[in-house]
């Protein structure tokens, strides 16, 4: 696949898109592809990307108020000519989307979530206005198809359900060491139940929090983490403490990069989400035959069956969610065999490769000959401290 893949996506913090995107980074290259990163926010990837020699250019440091972060995409598409603009994530749609489409270079776009702003008129319009028109669109979940094209976002015919994948020899349960969790004061022997994600909205830790709190009286060796870094931190502290959880009790770790070796060092992983898609860390989980607790939103009852291979409990019900991490922590017998069980899903139904292969049948599709042929070198990296 000898084209040039322009990605734009919204932070190289760690996150599911962001994990998604390495893979696929990977994926074009060993086919004989180019690729390029444009992105907002900084974060523990950019080293990741760096050190594959893929090129990268920083958009803007404030977002979608910077309204340079257009005319920088633009030239950063005039300058590198990808054969295909690929977006993911909001930030990255709005000005991803417009900059090839004022360009005329195909685009794709992958939608992730089943976000709640799409409902509000005002916010769904002008979204809807910008990406129009996009070559491609991907669904991560059957869920995340039917919530866009019900809310106008795309037509349902125009959207294509392509599953998250996971490589499954890279996780691995039988390949992978437990990750020493004393650095951030985790005591030898303490049951470690924890929630992965970005701190914003979405992943509703207050949620996780409160069940935290119910849990805390009951199971005295209990430690609980909040894995992640973003916008809300400082406020779930100070919740945390506002809930009687004390530093040894409830740590924020911030990001953790080595996703498996955590994986394998939790007693329950649980998603408190308010929303999803599909999210990475779901397939993650059950690809390393963790004991998984989660709100049953978005795509994950479709992967993730109450009683068969994990537990799933209504969104914001804190009660609920507490009960369901006590329950598989009180038959491990049981909960390994849903963990065997989980694993199975994901071998069966979200191999990584098959995601892939669909999305390249997607690039080859919609490549249509640049008006302009001539191709620079290389991608300046533009400068948006100014």
């Amino acid at each position: 696949m000898s084209k040039r893949i322009l990605y734009v996506i919204d932070s190289l913090k760690i996150g599911g898109a962001e994990m998604l995107l390495l893979g696929l980074l990977d994926a074009v290259r060993a086919r004989g592809g180019e690729v390029h990163v444009a992105y907002f926010s900084q974060g523990p990837l950019e080293a990741r990307v760096a050190e594959r020699g893929v090129g990268m250019t920083r958009l803007s440091q404030t977002g979608l108020r910077d309204p340079r972060a257009l005319a920088r995409c633009m030239q950063l598409i005039r300058e590198w000519q990808p054969d295909i603009v690929h977006t993911h994530l909001i930030k990255s749609d709005l000005i991803g989307q417009m900059a090839a489409r004022l360009l005329g270079v195909p685009r794709i776009i992958t939608l992730h979530n089943t976000d709640p702003w799409r409902e509000k008129k005002g916010k769904s319009l002008a979204y809807r206005t910008v990406t129009a028109g996009a070559d491609a669109c991907i669904g991560v979940s059957e869920r995340v198809s039917e919530h866009v094209a019900r809310t106008g976002g795309f037509r349902a015919d125009r959207i294509q359900t392509i599953a998250n994948g996971i490589d499954l020899d890279h996780f691995d349960p039988a390949q992978v060491q437990p990750l020493d969790l004393s650095p951030y004061g985790v005591q030898p022997g303490a049951l470690v139940i924890a929630v992965v994600g970005s701190l914003t909205p979405q992943k509703d830790h207050e949620n996780f929090l409160r069940s935290a709190a119910i849990l805390a009286q009951r199971l005295p060796e209990a430690v609980f983490l909040v894995v992640g870094e973003g916008p809300l931190a400082t406020q779930i502290e100070a919740q945390a403490r506002s809930l009687g959880l004390g530093p040894e009790r409830l740590i924020l770790t911030g990001a953790i990069t080595q996703m498996r070796e955590l994986l394998a060092a939790l007693d329950v992983l649980v998603i408190s989400s308010a929303w999803e898609g599909l999210p990475m860390i779901l397939l993650e989980g059950m690809a390393m035959q963790c004991a998984i607790a989660s709100t049953a939103v978005g795509g994950i009852p479709d992967v993730l069956q109450d009683g068969s291979s994990g537990r799933l409990v209504p969104p914001q019900d804190p009660a609920a969610l507490a009960a369901a991490v006590e329950g598989l922590l009180a038959d491990r017998s049981a909960t390994e065999a849903l963990g065997s069980a989980a694993r199975g899903t994901v071998a069966d139904r979200f191999s990584a490769d098959v995601m892939r292969e669909r999305i390249f049948a997607l690039y080859d599709s919609n490549h249509r000959p640049r008006r302009s042929a001539r191709r620079q070198p290389g991608a300046p990296r533009l400068d948006s401290s100014n």
